[in-house]
C-alpha cells in the first residue's frame, strides 16, 4: 500500500488567498497552520488546503467520500470542487486541493465505552462504503493479496539479512531484522490455512489509517473519521487491526479493548466476523502497515539514514508490548480461543 505523505503546504498566505479566490471563488478571512496544513477560514466555511502530488487518483477518493455520504455516513469531510468541476488544481508544478475542516478534538486515548462506539461507527462506515471499489490495477486494491505480500516481505527480509553490512552507529539493526523476520512469519502463520467452513472473508473499502489524529469527537459526541486519503479496499479486519494497533497500547494490550471495540462493530454490522476474519485481524496486528512501510524505507533504501533507523527502531521497540497478545492467542490456539472471543465480543461475558 502506498502511503499518503507530503500533504504539507508551504505557500505564503498571500498566494493561498489568491489561489483560493481564483479556483474556488472564496474570500479568505484568515489562515492558521496546523501541522503545516493551512486551516483556511473563508466566507463559506473552514477548509483544509493540502498538497495532492501523491494523490493522482484524488477524483476516485472524492467519489468514494460522496458515495459514503450518500449512503448515510456523513461524518467524513468532503473534497471541495473547483470552479471547473475538478477536485484539484496545479500551481508551479504542484497539485493542490481543499477539503472540509471537521470540527472536533482528537481522540488520543479512548476508554472502553468509547472504543465500543468507535467500533459501531466503523461498522456504519464499512456498510456505507459498499459498492465503492477501486480498479483492479489500483494500488488501493489489496483484497486477497495478503499472503502474496507476506511472502514477498519475507523474501526481502532474507535478502536484507544476507546483504547486511554493519554500520557502527546502528547497533540494533541485526535485532531489528530478527524481529521483522519473526513477525512476518507469525503474520503468515495466522492465515496460511484458510478453510471454507471457517467463514467468508469480506472485502470492504477501509479507511486505511485509524490512528489517534484521524478520529475526532465533535461537540455533539459524534465520531468523525478524517484524512480518508489512505482509503484501501481490503479485508475489513485491516481497519479493525489499525484501530487496535494504535489504541490498545494505552491498555497494556489488555484483550478487553479488543472485545469492546469488536462488540461495537459486531452489533452494528450486517455480518458478524468469521473465524477466518479473526485470523486476518491477528495477521494484520502481527505485521501492521506501519512496520511494513518503515522497514522498506530503511532496509529497502539504497541510502538508509539515521532518521529511518531511529524511526523503525522506535516502532519495533514500541510494538514489543504486543507480544503478550500473541502468547495468549497464537496461531495454534486461536481456534480454541475463538468461541471465547465471539461470546465476549457479543457482550455475554465480561
Amino acid at each position: 500500500m502506498k502511503h499518503v505523505r507530503g500533504q504539507k503546504v508551504f505557500l505564503s498566505d498571500a498566494d493561498l488567498t489568491s489561489l483560493i479566490y481564483t479556483h474556488y471563488g472564496l474570500t479568505v478571512h484568515f489562515i492558521e497552520r496546523v501541522l503545516a496544513i493551512p486551516k483556511v477560514h473563508t466566507d463559506q466555511g473552514i477548509f483544509g488546503f493540502k498538497n495532492a502530488n501523491e494523490l493522482k487518483d484524488l477524483p476516485f477518493v472524492a467519489h468514494c467520500i460522496e458515495w459514503v455520504k450518500q449512503n448515510h455516513f456523513a461524518c467524513i469531510p468532503s473534497v471541495l470542487p473547483c470552479h471547473n468541476g475538478q477536485v484539484y488544481f496545479e500551481y508551479k508544478n504542484e497539485l493542490y486541493y481543499m477539503e472540509e475542516w471537521a470540527k472536533g478534538r482528537d481522540i488520543l486515548f479512548a476508554d472502553l465505552s468509547l472504543c465500543e462506539r468507535i467500533g459501531a461507527a466503523l461498522a456504519h462506515f464499512h456498510h456505507a462504503s459498499e459498492g465503492a471499489v477501486p480498479p483492479p490495477d489500483s494500488y488501493r486494491m489489496e483484497f486477497g493479496s495478503r499472503t502474496h505480500k507476506l511472502n514477498g516481505l519475507y523474501q526481502n527480509i532474507q535478502k536484507w539479512k544476507t546483504e547486511y553490512k554493519p554500520v557502527p552507529e546502528w547497533n540494533f539493526e541485526p535485532w531489528m531484522l530478527e524481529v521483522l523476520e519473526k513477525r512476518c512469519r507469525l503474520a503468515y502463520s495466522y492465515i496460511q490455512r484458510m478453510e471454507e467452513e471457517h467463514g467468508e472473508v469480506k472485502g470492504v473499502l477501509c479507511h486505511g489509517s485509524l490512528h489517534q489524529r484521524n478520529i475526532l469527537l465533535d461537540e455533539d459526541h459524534k465520531i468523525y473519521f478524517i484524512d480518508v486519503e489512505s482509503l484501501v479496499f481490503a479485508e475489513r479486519s485491516y481497519d479493525l487491526a489499525s484501530f487496535i494497533h494504535y489504541y490498545a497500547p494505552s491498555f497494556n494490550w489488555n484483550p478487553a479493548v479488543i472485545y469492546r471495540f469488536i462488540k461495537g462493530y459486531q452489533e452494528h454490522s450486517k455480518q458478524s466476523l468469521s473465524f477466518n476474519e479473526w485470523k486476518f485481524l491477528f495477521s494484520f496486528l502481527a505485521f501492521p502497515r506501519r512496520i511494513e512501510s518503515w522497514c522498506h524505507r530503511h532496509f529497502g533504501s539504497l541510502t538508509p539514514s539515521e532518521s529511518t533507523y531511529f524511526k523503525l527502531l522506535g516502532i519495533l521497540v514500541h510494538d514489543q508490548t504486543k507480544e503478550s497478545l500473541f502468547t495468549q492467542f497464537g496461531p495454534d490456539i486461536l481456534e480454541s480461543s475463538f468461541q471465547l472471543f465471539h461470546e465476549m465480543a457479543k457482550g455475554r461475558l465480561g
